[in-house]
């Protein structure tokens, strides 16, 4: 986690139309492979940093444009109404309603936390060379996120 004399964490969508802050330490950072992600991000894989929604600030919310992939309990995705690039992704409820937001939409990186792991590894299409733990199927790469989370609240 980073240091609170950092914060807040200041980012946007790709053209800068959805701009956002976050006021606390992000809570993990991990790497998803599953196709949702692939297609949402158009990237081989997400790299996203999971914050509880009540330390982010959306500025200018009302040009993202949110959508569900899947049934619930999936994520509800937004992207920027302009450039149509991801902005942040929200799941859970009440005091368990984190957002993931890509890494690559803040505007200091190296102040984000490691990537720990790497999940729905067996739906990759690339693989990552590195010693981070990697988990495939469903059910392990929920539960390895879900720690990871709870960990960080």
């Amino acid at each position: 986690m980073i240091a609170n004399t950092s914060l807040p964490l200041r980012g946007a969508c790709e053209c800068g139309a959805c701009t956002f802050e976050v006021h606390a330490s992000p809570k993990a950072r991990f790497r998803c492979h599953c196709q949702i992600c692939q297609a949402f991000n158009n990237k081989p894989f997400a790299d996203v940093v999971a914050v509880r929604a009540k330390d982010v600030l959306l500025k200018n919310a009302g040009n993202i444009s949110f959508a569900k992939y899947r049934p619930p309990p999936n994520f509800n995705r937004g992207v920027c109404r302009t450039c149509g690039k991801p902005v942040v992704e929200v799941a859970g409820v009440g005091s368990f309603k984190v957002m993931f937001i890509p890494a690559s939409n803040f505007e200091l990186p190296d102040r984000l936390p490691p990537v720990r792991v790497d999940i729905f590894y067996h739906r990759r299409v690339q693989d990552m060379h590195d010693s981070l733990p990697k988990y495939s199927g469903y059910f392990a790469s929920e539960l390895a996120v879900g720690k990871l989370i709870m960990a960080g609240l």
